[in-house]
């Protein structure tokens, strides 16, 4: 069959399903090679892509897309068996080595997410969570929406995602080499995750996220980078024994004085700040991504410790009052995940009060033990200060309720007549889903009376709309924001100070051919514009930049305490008198800089 007849075979099978054929979303075309790609496909499959990224795009068009041969399969726990799951794409070359692709406009890479919102019928929890996240100037997986066809078949609106991996453009700490084993390239470009150590033989699957190594502690730790196969000997036990160092801050009666000699503290603030305002179900256990970068001496001997830095964050379809129902009722709009005070403190007075050793909780699903020096962290007063500070910071400005509903309001247009076709390709809405439910389109290629996994009910909320669904994301947003402003003292200002962070958008395309259009300091990888931020050293200002401009002191209302203009480099300034012992944030051609 020729390429016109494919394409023509194609687009009649598309015409025929009755859906819409022009749409406003990039389209993604799989074709599996006729193999089967569900559940049960443990190992990535060959497969090719075509991407197709105009203004409009019409299925009539697939053959005028870009293809590439990829490797996929199925990704998850329970959500693999979900009928519209997600998967992870791996690009290659002809020879079958690994190659960067830009997909829709994003820096390239080798391997993604597609990312299918099923029990999120909001469709939004991802791409809100991570915004939330970047608006704090740190880095969070990028994503962009698109429609998904495998092998002619309509599979309804994707999300592509970036993984959390060591990159460039993404948690960019230094490479660790096989010659990394002494001294200060030792110390840092890992990546690490703690997680449940979950079990899947009894439903036929191979174990998932078994541990690599566990702490002193008992922590589950998952090697994200360099990878099991991939560390040395050395740098594994290098990054367990710096874990065990800041475990050890919490035993024989110690109330981990010391930690932010280990912990990056701002990061941490952040970090648990955006847990909290997403009520996102598995904080703290599940999804915990951090990484370290190295060590640095400068040519004048001043040392520079590469310390724990928190997130990024991940996997959000179970957050924002949508956690696991607690019946099977098919119509129940019950609010789950939900809890009178911060989720961090009731997680941890829950284990506390049960008396678990360690930290440690068994599950139904597995057992995980959740950090102590992170429950000493939050029980320091001191820290507790810096978390209010930074909450009063972000509510004034990047998560103020008119900037979130600015961000929203702009996703529910762009989304409207995506929402209208997926809701038409999965009618799941005003009723309760889950595994195994029942796909009208199944998947080709598969055989259907392979043993499924027993059905979980998932999913806390079911409009009759995804209107509704959506209206419920921000409304519980703005409910979740009200009760910390009361925990924590503060009162939203009318107007927001600040609507946006400055954040590094990477000129890839520009930057892959000359390499100092991107200098970075790997002292700063923690921020998402990592060339713009300032630094308070007692009562002196350290500002450095690579763009320059006005640099300007707000109060937590607007009014400007100081305005200056600076050039690119480090700018050292003392604060101000009238900025001094007052709480402000920092601006740079107004907006937020990084700190």
């Amino acid at each position: 069959m020729n390429m016109f007849v494919k394409a023509t075979a194609l687009a009649g099978c598309i015409i025929g399903s009755g859906y819409a054929q022009t749409y406003d979303l990039p389209i993604l075309f799989i074709d599996s090679k006729q193999k089967c790609l569900d559940f049960y496909t443990f190992e990535k499959i060959p497969a090719t892509i075509k991407v197709l990224d105009g203004k409009t795009n019409n299925v009539a068009d697939s053959s005028k897309g870009i293809q590439y041969d990829i490797g996929i399969k199925v990704r998850g726990f329970n959500s693999a068996a979900f009928p519209k799951p997600n998967y992870t794409i791996e690009f290659h070359d002809s020879t079958g080595k690994d190659i960067n692709v830009s997909l829709l406009g994003l820096p390239p890479s080798d391997d993604w997410v597609l990312h299918g919102p099923y029990l999120d019928k909001s469709m939004i929890r991802n791409s809100f969570a991570h915004w939330l996240f970047r608006q704090t100037g740190r880095y969070s997986p990028r994503t962009k929406f698109f429609d998904l066809y495998i092998n002619g078949v309509y599979r309804g609106v994707y999300e592509l995602t970036e993984r959390i991996k060591r990159g460039k453009y993404r948690v960019n700490v230094s490479k660790l080499k096989k010659t990394d084993i002494e001294g200060e390239e030792l110390t840092g470009g890992y990546i690490w995750e703690f997680d449940y150590i979950i079990d899947r033989h009894g439903a036929g699957l191979p174990s998932y996220n078994p541990a690599d190594f566990q702490t002193s502690d008992g922590v589950n730790v998952v090697l994200r980078y360099p990878k099991k196969e991939k560390i040395t000997k050395e740098q594994e036990e290098y990054l367990k024994n710096y874990l065990n160092n800041l475990e050890a801050l919490v035993k024989d009666g110690k109330n981990g004085n010391g930690y932010e000699n280990y912990v990056d503290v701002a990061s941490t603030v952040d970090y648990i700040l955006h847990q909290e305002l997403t009520n996102h179900a598995d904080a703290y256990v599940y999804n915990f991504f951090m990484y370290k970068p190295k060590d640095r001496t400068d040519e004048h001997g001043n040392k520079t410790v590469g310390k724990t830095t928190l997130g990024p964050p991940w996997d959000f379809e179970l957050a924002f009052k949508n956690s696991f129902k607690p019946d099977s009722g098919n119509n129940d709009k019950k609010d789950t995940n939900s809890t009178i005070g911060f989720d961090f403190r009731s997680t941890s007075s829950w284990i506390i009060e049960n008396n678990y050793n360690n930290f440690n909780v068994s599950t139904g699903l597995g057992s995980y033990t959740l950090a102590g020096w992170l429950i000493e962290m939050w029980r320091d007063s001191v820290f507790q200060i810096e978390v209010s500070k930074r909450w009063a910071e972000l509510r004034s400005g990047v998560w103020h309720t008119k900037t979130i509903d600015a961000y929203l309001d702009s996703m529910k247009t762009y989304l409207t007549s995506a929402a209208e076709r997926n809701f038409k390709r999965w009618p799941n809405l005003g009723k309760a889903s889950g595994t195994n439910d029942e796909d009208l389109e199944p998947m080709k290629y598969c055989d259907t009376n392979r043993p499924q996994k027993a059905r979980m009910i998932m999913g806390g909320y079911n409009a009759e709309t995804w209107d509704g669904e959506f209206e419920h994301v921000r409304n519980k947003t703005k409910e979740r924001m009200k009760l910390i402003d009361e925990l924590l003292g503060f009162k939203e200002p009318e107007k927001p100070v600040v609507f946006e962070p400055i954040i590094h958008e990477p000129d890839w395309q520009a930057e892959m051919g000359d390499t100092s259009k991107a200098h970075i300091d790997a002292n700063h990888l923690s921020r998402l514009s990592p060339a713009n931020f300032f630094v308070v050293n007692g009562d002196h200002l350290e500002i450095s930049t690579s763009i320059g401009g006005t640099f300007a002191l707000v109060d937590l209302n607007g009014a400007v305490l100081y305005r200056t203009h600076i050039k690119t480099g480090v700018t050292t300034m003392e604060i101000p008198a009238k900025a001094r012992n007052k709480h402000w944030i920092a601006t740079l051609n107004g907006k937020m800089l990084n700190k």
